[in-house]
């Protein structure tokens, strides 16, 4: 019958002490690598909004964004919030439990004080990592 893999382990002696060392490094050094692949494979897929398209009537004072953010599951990784800007100021702060759909976010708010050459804003965050802005001009 074959030789076990024990007998031919190397017949060297060491101390209980450095026996400890080893197993304790060998452990140490597994929790490390286990920890660090955990970490990148939650953040592989995550990405932020690849664009957000908006939209303003200036009649009706709504703005309508659509913020694109492709995901394979909307209740793990979506979409969690979206902020407004008027003039470079934060008007609206919107918290989402989960994405509308795999492909997109779509938001609409009254923006009663937006006029004719103002700048509104939209910022998408996704809920894992990253975020995106973009901005239009009001027109007449």
């Amino acid at each position: 019958m074959g030789e076990s893999i024990f007998e031919s382990w190397p017949k060297e002696k060491i101390s209980r002490k450095k026996f400890v060392k080893l197993c304790a490094f060998g452990i140490g050094s597994l929790a490390v690598n286990s920890m660090l692949l955990s970490s990148l494979s939650s953040t592989a897929y995550a990405h932020p909004p690849s664009d957000i398209k908006i939209t303003y009537n200036p009649k009706t004072k709504i703005l309508t964004a659509v913020i694109v953010h492709n995901v394979s599951d909307v209740k793990k990784h979506f979409i969690n919030k979206v902020g407004v800007g008027l003039n470079g100021k934060e008007i609206i702060e919107h918290s989402i439990s989960q994405q509308d759909n795999n492909i997109s976010q779509t938001v609409s708010y009254l923006i009663p004080d937006a006029k004719a050459g103002d700048t509104l804003s939209v910022e998408g965050y996704c809920n894992i990592s990253g975020k995106l802005k973009k901005e239009i001009k009001v027109l007449k």
